[in-house]
Order: structure tokens, then sequence, then C-alpha cells
């Protein structure tokens, strides 16, 4: 993963997630806690995007919870936490989309497509459960952008 290949929201989502997992006791960042921050972002941009593709953002955010809930921890004076493999999958899977789509930055609503389309994970399965496909996301994500490519690291700024 190149991180400068992010936009700055981006990474302070991934920060975030970060934040997270240490709060949790999670020695492990997975795509959960990338996840858990997306839903609870304040702008609703992920939970719109998850709405207007058909799927139920309350059911997602709901099932994350719990994931994280479920996740082993650890204890002692201070938690380090390193991305686990399939954080590294989904982070690969989000930067190949994105260049796909011809964008220069991974945005945030390519990190929400690639945890749907990464096989084998928790954040697919809580996706497609809340009704998502990677079909209708991609369009709510189109609809949204509008021809638009991230170009700049600040992008969605």
């Amino acid at each position: 993963m190149n991180i400068d290949k992010f936009t700055e929201r981006s990474q302070g989502f991934i920060q975030s997630a970060r934040g997270v997992a240490e709060r949790n006791d999670n020695q492990f960042l997975t795509p959960e806690h990338l996840l858990k921050v997306l839903l609870d972002d304040n702008e609703g941009l992920c939970a719109g995007l998850i709405k207007n593709a058909g799927g139920d953002p309350k059911k997602a955010k709901k099932d994350v919870a719990a994931a994280i809930d479920k996740l082993p921890k650890v204890s002692g004076n201070s938690v380090e936490c390193y991305p686990n493999q399939q954080f590294g999958k989904v982070m690969s899977q989000a930067e190949e989309i994105s260049e796909k789509a011809g964008d220069e930055y991974v945005t945030v609503e390519r990190m929400l497509l690639a945890m749907l389309i990464v096989p084998d994970t928790e954040v697919h399965r809580i996706l497609t459960d809340c009704g998502l496909t990677a079909m209708t996301l991609n369009k709510a994500i189109e609809d949204l952008r509008q021809g638009r490519k991230a170009t700049t690291a600040n992008a969605e700024g």
C-alpha cells in the first residue's frame, strides 16, 4: 500500500481506523475498523452511498460494531496495532479500482467498493448482508462522481 496514493481524507479515515483498533485493544488494524469509521462519518458519504445503492447502512453499522467486539484483544500499557493481511488486500484492491477508473488518488468511496469486492472478509459479508452488490455500489459512486476524477490529494474537498 502506497499511502501517498490516497487522498488526504482517505488517509484521515485510515488513521481514525487505527485509533478505533487501539481503543478496542486490537493488535491488528482490520477492514472492520475502517468500515466503522466510514459509517460513523458525520458527513455520511458512505452511509449515503450504501443507501443509494439499495443497502441498509444502519444494519451495516450494527453488524460492523458486533464484528469489532468479537476481534481478539490484547492487554498492556500501550497497544501497537499493525494492518492485518485482509486490510492490505482491501487497500491494494482500492488502489487497483482507482487506477482502472482513471483516478490518480484513492478516494473514500473507492475504499468502500474495495471492501465489498475483496472476497472472504468479514466486511464483504457485512456489506453483502446489508443488501449491496458491487454493481449497485459502483453505480451509486458513478452517480455521485458525475465523471469527475480524483487528480489531487484533496480531490474530495
